[in-house]
Parts: C-alpha cells; structure tokens; sequence
C-alpha cells in the first residue's frame, strides 16, 4: 500500500514534470499498474463537471484497499452450507423457545472438525459473525421522529431495581421513577415490593411532590397496570389504574410490545436515576434514610443544567408544573382483609405474624395494608400498627404493651418472651439491670406508661435521668415520677412565668429536699442489700 506522499508525488511528476506512467514505475520503484491507477483518478477528477471539488477529494484521500469483493478462500461449498445450516438450525431453534439449546461457534466447530473438514476455530466465528451482519444489514432501518410534548400534558412511567444494604443487610428494591416529557424533570421512590400498593403510593407521593396532576400518564405493559390478554387482543387497565384516573381525573396511555422508543424519557432515567444515587454509595440504616438520599439527588438533577440539551431545563420544569391539572386530595393508597385473632394475640399474613391486643384472642379484625405498614383496627378503634415484614424467612413483629393483661397474670414470662426481646435496646438494658426478679413491678411500669401516654422514650429519658443524678437501685416509682417531672409543661419563651425570690427559693428548697429524700432512700435500699449478701456469705 503507497503512502500519500508517494501518491502525491506520482501526480506531481505526471502533471508538471511531464512524466510518463512507465518513467514514474522506475523512478519510484512502484508498480505501473498502481501508477496507471492513479494517474487514471486524476484524469477522472478532471473531467468531472466540479473539477476543483474532484480533484481535492482525490489529492487528500488515503489509498486503502478495496476488500468488499473478497470472499472466503478455505468456508466454500459443503463446508459453507454445513455452516448455513446450523445457523438456520439456531434460528428455528430461538423462535420455538429453545434459546439456551443452540449451537455456539465452538460447537460448530467440533461438528466441522467431526466430519472432517480442515478449518480454524478463529475462520469459523469470522464467517459466522459476517453472516450475522449480513442478516442485520438485510434488515430495513428503522427512521425515529423526534416528537414534542406541550408542558403539563405527558408523564412516563416506568419500574426499575436497584439493590441496597439496609442496617447492613442486602435488600432488592424496587425504583418508581417519573419522567415528565416536556422538561425530563425526574422523580423516583423506593419500595420494597412492584405490587399494587406500591403502584398507587409512587402515584401519590409524586402528585404530592409537583402539586399537580399531568393530562396523561404513558405506561408500558407492566402487571400492575394492564391486565394480561393474549396477542392481537385490547389491553385493559387494572382496577387500580382505573380507580386512580378516576379519583385524579388524568388520562392513561400503553406502549406497544418491546417498544421503548414510545416513552424513551423514562427508559433513559431509570438508568440515570440509579446510577447518580446509587453508584457511590450502598449503605443506609434504612429505607426511609435511602428514600431521603433518592429524593435530594433527583432536586439536584432537576436544578442542573449543564448539558446543551438541558440548558433550559429549569425554565421548562417551571413550565411544566405551571401547566399540571390541580391536585386537591390524596387517595387512600391500602387495601382491606379481616384476620382471626389466633392463641398468640396475633394475626397471620404471608406467613408473618403481628401482634395485636390480647384482649382480641379468638375475635376478628379488619386490617389496612398499606405498602410498608399495616394498621389494625377492631371495629372504629385502631388497636396496633406494625412495620411491613418483608423478609424470606417467617417472621413475628411482637409488641410487648399487646400482652400488658397477660403478663400481669404470668409475670415469669416475660424474661423469655419475644416481647421482650424486641424492645428497644435501653429497656431492655433497664429490665435487666434492676427488673430481673421483679416482672410484676415492671410491667406495672409499661401499664402505667401506655395509660398516660408515655412512650418507651420516655421511660429511657426517665431512666437516663436517674443515672445521672447517681442513683444505682432504681425503682419503677422512682421512673414514673422522673417521667412527669421531665414531661412538665415549660413556660413560653414569650410568656415568662416571673417569680419573687421568696417563690423561687422556696421552689429550689422543695426540689432540693425532694431529691435527698431519693438519695436517702437508694442508700437504705443499697445497704439493705449488701446487709443480705453479708448474710449469706
């Protein structure tokens, strides 16, 4: 192959120097034949109609081979068709389902080489990769129209996963993302679940979050919006889709089958979405934190406009939820089952079971299930509230106050129940510590706590405050009084409450002795104590 100096300079020698072909062959020590070719596209280019445009096209093309009429030289005849029919073997083979049963290129080589044909590996998957291609190029190209959407009118929507470590633990997750049209603003929730529950609460928080309701929602063939019909037939929307246009008066639209193309804003941001929130960091302590760190990436993705596709992206945003149908409700995004109470005080579903008031043993309960919680209720009164299990593995969410009438009756219990064990960590550090032989008196704590309206925090802050005011023997009195000392209403920044020095001496000199009371008290209480174990010993 000559280099374009060598072309060039046989040009240069045959128009000015006034060479002729065979001179130029012997000068350069090039072929005449490659001389003759050369000469002969100068002399084409000049009598083309544009010389000038002709002869700069063949002054600064690079000389290169013509390999397109080359054929293979060693895959002809048998040894081809053999080939060829494999590969239409293969392709019979992908239209009945029998993908994972086709031959591979080295599968064909075997047969090749068992019928005793002499032919490289390398040659084989050649032949069969320029076939491929031939199939591909056959095919008619397909043109796109890019399309343009008013703002306001379209949004897509789309599912992806995405997989996390929550409390250290690896979880799949499903991505609900939104895409409006007009501005590719994007949105994105977390759930753990692609079901019905979790179809209609990525609808509301995402109608919550722009304040507005677009004029049409584009969907793909998902389970949780068009019910399955066989080929050629209409598809039709799910009760949940049609209960929720209804109720936000927006109208919906499918794509076509393996047509992407129809809501490529959606297709594209699912990938985008993940990969800029989740592509450095895996870890969070839980959902909630994940969500929270999805939502400030997908505000900082709708501020960004770096990119010459996004440089009016904030202006068309603004557009976009200026133009949105009004949003004035939220639908109830649960559904509702009944479940016996069983001998456990607790209700059964999907294998998981939750607790509820023993009082309820042996009655029926009506349960709302919502995407990631469950609530309770007997009658009109909501009786308890559970976080969702979502784990493989069966699964018991017990609450220790459903067993407070039980446990009165059964105090020894509680040392070994699952109750217990799924408290938070403090109580059960505090009944460990000073509650171990004495159940009664602390589930006459968690009683009198849940009567008036304590929380378990509470009873920590109670227990913390005790510890710090030096007190080792703490009882279930002394937690009650702390916890209406540390639930006392303060004054109002705006509305002191002044006090004479007499009042406020007084007041310091009832607390004071108050607190020596308790300290008078521990220490009997310790010394009693020691007194015992002296004895014994």
């Amino acid at each position: 192959m000559i280099t374009m100096v060598e072309k060039q300079t046989i040009i240069h020698m045959y128009r000015t120097v006034g060479y002729s072909k065979r001179a130029i062959a012997r000068q350069l020590d090039i072929s005449r034949k490659t001389v003759h070719k050369i000469i002969c596209e100068y002399e084409a280019a000049l009598s083309c109609p544009d010389p000038e445009a002709s002869l700069e096209s063949v002054l600064t093309t690079q000389p290169r081979y013509n390999s397109s009429r080359r054929g293979p030289r060693v895959i002809v005849g048998s040894l081809k068709d053999l080939i060829d029919d494999c590969l239409e073997k293969n392709a019979r083979k992908r239209a009945m389902g029998l993908k994972k049963q086709c031959m591979r290129g080295k599968d064909i080589y075997e047969l090749l080489i068992d019928k005793g044909f002499q032919v490289s590996y390398t040659g084989v998957c050649k032949y069969i990769a320029s076939a491929c291609m031939v199939k591909k190029e056959d095919k008619s190209q397909e043109a796109f129209i890019r399309g343009y959407y008013p703002p306001g009118e379209s949004c897509e929507f789309d599912w992806g996963e995405v997989k996390l470590y929550l409390n250290g633990k690896l979880h799949r997750l499903q991505l609900a993302v939104f895409t409006l049209s007009h501005s590719n603003g994007r949105y994105a929730w977390l759930f753990h679940h692609q079901d019905q529950l979790a179809f209609m609460e990525s609808h509301r928080n995402f109608f919550r979050q722009i304040n507005g309701v677009p004029h049409i929602m584009v969907y793909d063939n998902m389970r949780v919006a068009v019910i399955k019909k066989f080929a050629g037939e209409e598809k039709k929307p799910t009760q949940t889709l049609l209960r929720m246009s209804n109720f936000y008066r927006y109208h919906y639209r499918f794509c076509n089958a393996r047509a992407g193309w129809e809501k490529g804003h959606v297709e594209r941001s699912v990938e985008y979405v993940r990969r800029k929130a989740f592509s450095i960091n895996l870890h969070y302590t839980s959902l909630a934190d994940a969500q929270s760190h999805l939502l400030s990436i997908c505000e900082k993705i709708n501020s960004r406009s770096g990119s010459p596709s996004t440089i009016n992206k904030v202006e068309e945003l603004a557009a976009d939820l200026a133009a949105l149908r009004p949003y004035t409700n939220e639908m109830g995004c649960f559904l509702m089952a009944e479940y016996k109470v069983d001998k456990w005080s607790t209700i059964c579903m999907n294998c998981s079971h939750y607790s509820v008031p023993d009082t309820l043993v042996g009655k029926t309960v009506t349960v709302k299930m919502y995407s990631e919680k469950l609530v309770v209720l007997f009658g009109n009164d909501k009786v308890a509230v559970h976080e969702r299990i979502y784990s493989r593995e069966k699964g018991w969410s017990i609450k220790l106050e459903h067993y407070i009438n039980t446990l009165l009756r059964k105090p020894g219990a509680l040392n070994t129940s699952l109750a217990l064990k799924q408290m938070p960590v403090k109580i059960q550090a505090l009944f460990n510590k000073h509650f171990t032989d004495k159940a009664r008196d602390f589930v006459f704590l968690l009683q009198y706590a849940r009567d008036n309206n304590f929380s378990d925090n509470d009873i920590i802050e109670a227990y913390s405050s005790l510890k710090e005011r030096g007190l080792r023997s703490i009882s279930a009195d002394q937690i009650k009084a702390m916890m209406h000392t540390n639930n006392e209403p303060q004054g109002m920044p705006d509305e002191p409450i002044y006090l004479d020095e007499s009042h406020k001496s007084g007041s310091a000199l009832i607390e004071d002795g108050a607190m020596r009371i308790l300290m008078d008290l521990s220490r009997i209480m310790d010394t009693e104590n020691n007194i015992k174990i002296t004895t014994k010993n």
